[in-house]
């Protein structure tokens, strides 16, 4: 798969440290549960986790949406996706390679999104949160999630040396990126201890 240059330096990145990734962050099962119960998902919906990396949210979204819903995880970094099969993840959803900007999902079909750690990632994020449009059903939410404060994912991100667009998620700058890729901002939730955007689709 060829990746955009940004994505293959945040592959590069994920790939040495995916081994263990949830160990180095035990405390973040329960943020992640409250995250995915923000998108008010329902028996039988079609929910996706954009960016799933190890897949710690697809056993609360496989609850949510029970055995007759569907649930995709795509991640950019093979690594990522072999510790979520280590994890037994892949037993509970479709678990795939691929790039969030060209998700393989047909229009109009997904209840809900969860983009956890993902938008400072991208290189193209307007494109990209566009392309979770087109694959939403109308008033579908999307969660743009942080299990730590802003301002510490970027000290994170600087200490760590990693290709990040921070900007992307700072409250002067989400809504109108949110607006600008379809999506309606509800709720910002700017805390000390985690991030969460959740907006609708505006179509």
């Amino acid at each position: 798969m060829s990746l955009p240059r940004d994505l293959a330096e945040t592959r590069e990145f994920f790939t040495s440290r995916a081994a263990g990734w949830e160990d180095r962050h035990p405390d973040d099962d329960v943020l992640f549960k409250w995250a995915v119960d923000q998108l008010s998902l329902s028996p039988g919906d079609v929910a996706i986790d954009a960016g799933c990396g190890s897949g710690r949210a697809l056993a609360p979204m496989r609850a949510a949406v029970g055995p007759q819903g569907a649930v995709l995880g795509i991640d950019a970094t093979p690594a990522m996706l072999h510790e979520a099969a280590r994890l037994g993840r892949r037993a509970i959803s479709g678990c795939i390679l691929g790039d969030v900007g060209r998700l393989p999902v047909r229009d109009g079909c997904v209840a809900g999104i969860l983009a956890a750690g993902l938008l400072p990632h991208l290189p193209d994020p307007v494109g990209t949160l566009r392309e979770m449009a087109r694959v939403a059903r109308p008033r579908a939410r999307l969660a743009v999630f942080h299990p730590i404060s802003r301002l510490a994912l970027a000290a994170r991100h600087q200490e760590r040396g990693a290709r990040a667009h921070d900007m992307n998620i700072a409250p002067h700058r989400i809504k109108p990126l949110l607006a600008d890729g379809g999506w309606t901002l509800e709720l910002l939730d700017d805390a000390d201890d985690h991030y969460l955007a959740l907006a609708a689709n505006s179509d």
